[in-house]
């Protein structure tokens, strides 16, 4: 049985749309890896109430995790609007992009928007330059992670690179070092 791209569409749920929506902006740009796709999902969740509702974020191995986010994820592959390429990096497909546009109105232009925003802002940085991000801005989901240890380890290193790319302010970039303004100054001069 076949089922037509607007049947599909209206069985799709918000955070279904907003994974499209996450995976079509930044020119198709794929999502390379689970840590940097739930991570993604987890700043969307915060942002966007509907999504949140669904996707059920909680402390995992590895910060902020949400089982709704990934068996949404499968779905879309296995309904061929995702494609699911090595090492888990996942593309929009061109029946993808049809069935988001035919759910336009789920999401805002400002919601479409801070998903571009979230998008562009993990997909600078590396894992573990992610994993800072998370388990120093949301501490409350670190309690069952197996690398918060080694990520505090090296949060000086990362936190000069991701200030480095111009990503975060030195404000921030500080912060995620665990130190001061000048303090960071000083180690970044180092």
């Amino acid at each position: 049985m076949r089922f037509s791209l607007d049947n599909i569409a209206e069985d799709l749920s918000p955070l279904s749309v907003a994974i499209l929506e996450l995976l079509k902006v930044d020119n198709e740009k794929p999502v390379k890896g689970n840590v940097a796709f739930q991570k993604e999902m987890f700043l969307i969740s915060n942002y966007i109430d509907k999504v949140n509702e669904r996707a059920e974020f909680i402390p995992h191995f590895l910060g902020p995790y949400s089982e709704a986010s990934e068996i949404s994820m499968d779905n879309l592959v296995s309904m061929g609007l995702v494609e699911k390429k090595e090492s888990n990096t996942y593309k929009i497909t061109s029946i993808g992009i049809k069935v988001l546009g035919l759910k336009q109105d789920i999401l805002s232009s400002e919601e479409k928007e801070s998903i571009a925003d979230f998008k562009e802002f993990i997909s600078n940085l590396t894992n573990d330059e992610i994993l800072l991000f998370i388990y120093t801005s949301y501490p409350e989901y670190t309690i069952e992670s197996t690398e918060y240890r080694r990520i505090m380890k090296s949060r000086v290193k990362n936190s000069i690179s991701i200030y480095k790319k111009g990503i975060v302010s030195l404000e921030k970039a500080a912060s995620l070092a665990g130190v001061n303004i000048e303090t960071f100054l000083d180690l970044q001069r180092r």
